[in-house]
């Protein structure tokens, strides 16, 4: 398929976080350990105070997404790639991740940057975007980029309104393309929302094999504290269990 190969890159923009984009791997999810590029943007429809701790007293575990907001054009994007070799880890195989924030209030502008990227470099990325599915994703990402998704809906506990974090004809959506569904587990309440909003609930009925859960930490010695508890719910509800890599490899400090 040709794309615009005359779109102005100059002036067309995006609005990144604070760390951009940065090779990484996976740390959760049905992706965890796959090298991947992630493509981080500023801002998120959701406020997720409910997770506010010692760790992340504003709540959401990647603050700088919302807080710190860089604009850049399309060139300066590709130039970054470029100077930090980006674009040829995703040429060896390495999986685009576009996360936040939440990254499909910018879709509009993230479908130009794709056609525009495929133009540039002749390359297909794999693309995974990570959204807390509240906004409907548009058809081209699956039907033309091939994008997969991994959905990481916010339950009650987060803080937000449900009127605003649960969308059930968005959750049918993911469910019809086969996104992952991962669930940050803090307690019973947890579970019992997710099979009743999420499991048996008549529109978004997700399978189970689609389902990941994690423990809610923001540490590595958290992370060892909780996940024994969280992999027993995943065994007693026949679901995926997630550990997250970059606690448990790295210790990476939530950032806030």
């Amino acid at each position: 398929m040709g794309y615009n190969m005359l779109m102005d890159c100059d002036k067309e923009t995006l609005i990144l976080s604070d760390d951009k984009l940065f090779y990484t791997l996976e740390g959760e999810g049905e992706y965890a350990g796959i090298p991947s590029v992630f493509f981080r943007l500023a801002m998120c429809n959701l406020t997720c105070k409910g997770f506010a701790s010692k760790d992340s007293p504003h709540g959401c575990d990647s603050y700088i997404s919302w807080s710190v907001k860089n604009k850049m054009t399309f060139n300066e994007i590709f130039k970054f790639m470029e100077d930090h070799k980006q674009v040829d880890k995703l040429k060896k195989g390495a999986i685009l991740k576009i996360t936040g924030g939440e990254p499909l209030i910018q879709q509009k502008q993230l479908l130009k940057f794709i056609e525009a990227y495929i133009a540039k470099y002749d390359h297909h990325p794999v693309i995974d975007f990570e959204t807390n599915a509240t906004i409907q994703p548009d058809e081209r990402w699956v039907e033309e980029f091939y994008a997969s998704f991994t959905t990481s809906p916010k339950l009650t506990s987060n803080g937000d309104p449900e009127e605003k974090s649960y969308k059930p004809e968005v959750l049918k959506w993911h469910r019809e393309v086969g996104s992952g569904f991962k669930f940050v587990i803090s307690s019973d309440g947890d579970i019992n929302e997710i099979w009743r909003k999420y499991v048996d609930d008549k529109v978004v009925r997700v399978p189970k094999n689609r389902i990941w859960f994690m423990p809610c930490c923001g540490s590595r010695k958290e992370h060892v504290e909780r996940a024994p508890a969280v992999a027993e719910y995943a065994k007693a509800m026949n679901v995926n269990f997630s550990p997250r890599l970059h606690l448990l490899i790295w210790d990476m400090a939530l950032k806030v």
